[in-house]
């Protein structure tokens, strides 16, 4: 057993003596708790005829059998505490156990101030696909089952009256730069606003990484059966992939991987969209956005040269297998944003049968002419939720999403709540 899998085991049984003490403190006025648990299978088909199929199992595709997560919250006193344990099952056995801390914060009241200080999950947006005013948070949106969210370090100062509210965050103190963007330390503030039936966001960022930001959102109530609703942000460095690059000499093998990420200016990301709510328990939601860091269809042209030309290099034995899947999987990390593509249009359909809730999302990239399809079904009791659902991936050859080797992904899962 790992260093890893011991602490998460430690996780674990903490979380479970937390749960059985708490009801009973629960009577004495003491933590209010909330257990939640979830299991399920999922299963990855390939696409041998994608040119980046040879790098999927070093990208890690088709390699997890099962996943379950169990998520405990006790709250107490303004105290709040949230942790995860995630189990990852892959096909030939092997189980990865990781724990997280997920929230921990304190919120206190002085002399009419709200402070929060601690770890905690901060989404500010007011859209479903992308997001571009959560810039505390930066969390991905359209994963078929993800795990919880987890918070941000942060100290919050808020202050609000009937119409307005004004939060401020120092997010991740001291730490500076960090490897990754959402780890970065940063300062942030926004203003909300209800006014009437308009819902009024204003919000600003800055950050070593990406200077200042500063973006608008705002929410409508047009009726009883629609809402309107869009957001923009500025930003004044944007980091963005960098194109896909040769070896030495025109070479298609790289001997690294990507390298540092190109930065760009002055880019604006936005996105405008609405809910339909026309009777017979429906729903529609339609979105449409522009995301600077994904890539236009002509990079992605140049994307798929060069891995057909990586693909032919080991098929003709010119070069050693591992170094042209290395080099694949190198590209598949092209996909792993939130938006490959800059334009794209999301439509979200549901509709609730008593206990069961149907789906179906459909991503379009008007650029290629990619897409992707995802439908699901839920049925949901007292404490028991089942859920089950697949995402295709498809296009005109040459498409983005087309090019993807992982292009049917199917899940189920069993959730529990006490």
């Amino acid at each position: 057993m790992t260093r890893s899998d011991r602490r998460a085991c430690r996780t674990c049984l903490a979380a479970a003596i937390l749960a059985w003490c708490a009801p009973a403190a629960a009577a004495d006025g003491a933590p209010d708790w909330a257990l939640r648990a979830w299991a399920g299978p999922e299963a990855t088909l390939l696409d041998r005829r994608s040119p980046y199929a040879g790098g999927a199992d070093l990208a890690g595709l088709a390699h997890e059998a099962a996943r379950a997560e169990a998520v405990l919250r006790l709250a107490w006193r303004g105290a709040v505490a949230e942790g995860s344990l995630r189990a990852t099952t892959e096909r030939g056995g092997r189980t990865r156990l990781a724990a997280v801390l997920t929230e921990l914060y304190q919120e206190l009241d002085v002399t009419g101030q709200h402070f929060t200080v601690g770890k905690r999950v901060t989404s500010w947006d007011v859209a479903y696909g992308f997001r571009p005013l959560d810039v505390v948070q930066q969390e991905r949106r359209l994963a078929l089952k993800p795990f919880a969210l987890e918070g941000i370090p942060q100290a919050a100062w808020e202050w609000l009256d009937a119409r307005w509210a004004l939060t401020v965050v120092w997010a991740n103190p001291v730490r500076g730069r960090a490897a990754q963007p959402v780890h970065d330390a940063s300062g942030a503030a926004r203003l909300f606003g209800h006014l009437g039936p308009l819902d009024l966001h204003l919000v600003t960022r800055g950050s070593e990484r990406t200077g200042l930001q500063a973006g608008a959102g705002a929410a409508l109530v047009a009726s009883d059966a629609l809402e309107l609703h869009g957001s923009s942000l500025w930003q004044e460095r944007t980091e963005h992939l960098p194109p896909p690059a040769r070896g030495p000499g025109g070479s298609p093998l790289a001997a690294a991987p990507p390298g540092p990420p190109r930065v760009d200016r002055d880019q604006v990301a936005a996105v405008l969209g609405f809910t339909f709510t026309p009777g017979h328990d429906l729903s529609f939601l339609g979105e449409a956005w522009y995301d600077p860091q994904g890539d236009g269809a002509a990079t992605w042209r140049a994307r798929r040269r060069l891995a057909e030309d990586q693909r032919a290099l080991g098929q003709a034995g010119l070069a050693p297998p591992a170094a042209v899947d290395g080099n694949l999987a190198w590209g598949l990390m092209a996909f792993d944003r939130p938006s490959p593509l800059r334009d794209n249009l999301l439509l979200h359909a549901t509709q609730t049968l008593g206990r069961v809730e149907p789906a179906l999302d459909l991503l379009f990239a008007p650029e290629d002419r990619g897409w992707v399809l995802t439908g699901s079904a839920a049925w949901q009791g007292e404490r028991l939720r089942l859920e089950a659902g697949a995402r295709v991936m498809g296009g005109p050859p040459g498409a983005a999403y087309r090019l993807y080797p992982g292009w049917l992904t199917g899940y189920a899962a069993v959730q529990l709540t006490l």
